[in-house]
């Protein structure tokens, strides 16, 4: 493997503005000497996170890969991010390729490169990190020099605008197929299998495993009409792979604790993978099933171990919905007992807002109150009924109510706007019910409390029972914005809103074939990198890849979708069952008023 750390650290280091998230050298590091390829055995991989790295390093998905990788023997892992912009610039100028931030090693000569892909705007920083590495964008063009480029995580469940790009997918949880993959590659080293063998031999034994190379889309003028394997020995449905239990998901009692500063400085543990409810809008719940827990005394052992390896004076629980794990009261009573002597805060940072959140403040009146984080999603009732939202306003009221008489002084409340069926009276409704949450402190200390809103549109996310809706546009979005800014001025209530055009392209690059890839590869070569970052971010390097690839919102974002058509993601088995979805869409329809009443009339705009 290539040493390039000399390189490293005459010719980038000290040429960037933040050379500390670049030097490697974190509390816990698997290759704090540097990565020995005889030591690390027969199968080098190199974990990658398509982001800054004060995000990446802060990943428990990547961190929890990572380590179970270096504690499998015969395999080494390292990790990769994706360079700020002036690096990339030093890097493409000085000839530096793109490096494992502890072996100093090039990522090219490695087995494997895994990228998790957690979210849709880090899709141009895959190609940066490909291109800066000197591996082909495109899997067709890649040669046996070059490793596997795998992809898992969200982005897995919708991969066709991703799929000209990498060579396999990873279908749901990571830990069964990876190690799976591994094992395969070390066999297939030892046989010296062309890496075209490899994927095929993934594709045929790994349930889990997506091979784009082995399949091909259909259209019939201009609309995706299905997709055809080219081979009969390889799976007409992907199916998620699952662990059974979290404790077949290796606990992360010595995180890595980075030199430079990140998004986390924190123990973060997994206590709940999947959601018990099936709110109608939500991926993660939808795909992440069935519901797993680790049992208290697991969590108290992991946080302990982890406390005392990282010195963080903060825990945070981990799950979709934090709140429903069993014994939660018995386990923040043992959580508190054993870390407050030691000034160690806990924090839940997923809560159900509905009967039990009154009691939560209670239970936690040890915890840093530094805010109270609840999900409403809709301001009216009836819009909470349409997408399954199962929780009601006097239930909300009561748990503020709680959180104030604990000591909490500020809530943040997230909704949703751009709903089907929504009309002016439910976003006046937003507002209206944050004003009602304010006005609980009153009954406390005769003040009112700081309300901070945050604003998401509404994507209709793939393998959920609103996959068939459409988005609205960017002047309803944008008007809906206007009205409520216009409704908090002078008030308690401070909003903020997600970027209209990021949520548009969110859309786009979810629910899109595979010609979405052109467009991805256009933006980029525009100039797009770091879109979820709001310095970074320019609309006008996708809006010019739209209109270079013949590709437009419409068609992909707009339109209500057929439940009798097929779509691009169809080949990805959904965990409940298109059935389901399908009754649950004709429920949200029904409590809406009927097919016909999806649109809505337009908000009245501010001005």
């Amino acid at each position: 493997m290539n040493d390039i750390g000399k390189l490293v650290s005459e010719q980038l280091l000290p040429r960037v503005r933040r050379p500390g998230q670049y030097v490697g050298l974190e509390i816990n590091a698997r290759w704090p000497g540097g990565f020995d390829a005889a030591r690390a055995g027969d199968v080098a991989v190199v974990m990658a996170f398509p982001d800054a790295y004060s995000i990446g390093i802060s990943h428990l998905g990547g961190q929890v890969l990572y380590h179970m990788l270096n504690d499998t023997p015969g395999v080494g892992a390292d990790r990769t991010y994706c360079p700020m912009p002036d690096a990339e610039a030093v890097m493409r100028e000085r000839e530096i390729p793109l490096f494992g931030w502890e072996s100093r090693c090039a990522v090219r000569d490695f087995d494997v490169v895994g990228f998790s892909l957690p979210y849709e705007l880090c899709v141009t920083n895959v190609l940066t990190m490909l291109d800066l590495a000197g591996i082909p964008l495109h899997a067709a063009e890649r040669t046996d020099r070059d490793p596997l480029i795998v992809g898992g995580d969200a982005l897995a469940d919708t991969p066709e605008p991703l799929a000209e790009f990498f060579d396999l997918l990873l279908v749901g949880d990571g830990e069964g197929p990876l190690a799976e993959l591994v094992e395969l590659v070390r066999q297939a080293k030892r046989q010296r299998l062309p890496r075209r063998d490899v994927i095929l031999q993934a594709a045929r034994t790994i349930r889990s495993a997506y091979a784009p190379s082995f399949y091909r889309p259909r259209y019939d003028r201009g609309a995706f009409t299905g997709l055809d394997r080219l081979r009969d020995d390889v799976s007409a449905g992907i199916v998620r792979a699952r662990v059974a239990s979290l404790s077949d998901s290796p606990a992360i009692t010595r995180p890595l604790v980075p030199l430079a500063e990140a998004v986390h400085d924190r123990v973060t543990i997994e206590v709940m993978r999947g959601c018990p409810h099936a709110c109608r809008f939500c991926q993660a719940g939808a795909t992440r099933l069935p519901v797993r827990v680790r049992s208290v005394a697991d969590i108290v052992q992991i946080a302990r171990q982890a406390v005392a390896a990282t010195g963080y004076r903060e825990i945070s629980l981990l799950g979709l919905s934090a709140s429903d794990l069993p014994n939660l009261g018995g386990l923040i009573d043992r959580l508190t007992a054993e870390f407050a002597p030691q000034n160690v805060s806990i924090s839940l940072p997923s809560l159900r807002v509905d009967s039990q959140l009154k009691y939560l403040p209670r239970l936690t009146s040890t915890v840093r109150k530094g805010g109270l984080t609840i999900a409403a999603e809709a301001g009216s009732q009836r819009l909470r009924e349409a997408v399954r939202k199962e929780i009601v306003e006097a239930d909300m009221i009561a748990g503020v109510r709680a959180a104030y008489e604990a000591g909490w002084r500020r809530v943040k409340v997230y909704f949703l706007a751009g709903l089907p069926g929504e009309t002016p009276a439910d976003i006046d409704a937003i507002f209206e019910l944050c004003m009602r949450l304010s006005d609980t402190r009153r009954e406390i200390d005769g003040q009112r409390g700081a309300i901070a809103a945050s604003v998401s549109w509404f994507v209709p996310k793939p393998h959920t029972p609103m996959q068939w809706c459409a988005m609205r546009d960017g002047e309803y979005l944008l008007a809906v914005r206007r009205r409520l800014r216009e409704l908090s001025r002078r008030s308690p209530v401070s909003f903020k809103f997600h970027r209209v055009e990021r949520s548009l392209l969110e859309s786009l690059l979810c629910r899109g074939d595979r010609r979405v890839g052109a467009v991805i590869e256009a933006a980029w070569r525009h100039g797009a990198r770091l879109d979820s970052w709001d310095e970074h971010f320019d609309y006008a390097h996708w809006a010019a890849a739209m209109e270079q690839a013949g590709i437009g919102l419409e068609s992909f974002v707009h339109e209500e979708l057929s439940t009798d058509q097929p779509l691009p993601w169809d080949h990805i088995v959904s965990p409940r069952g298109k059935r389901f979805l399908l009754a649950e869409y004709g429920r949200m329809l029904s409590a809406l008023g009927g097919p016909g009443d999806g649109e809505g009339p337009r908000p009245p705009s501010a001005t």
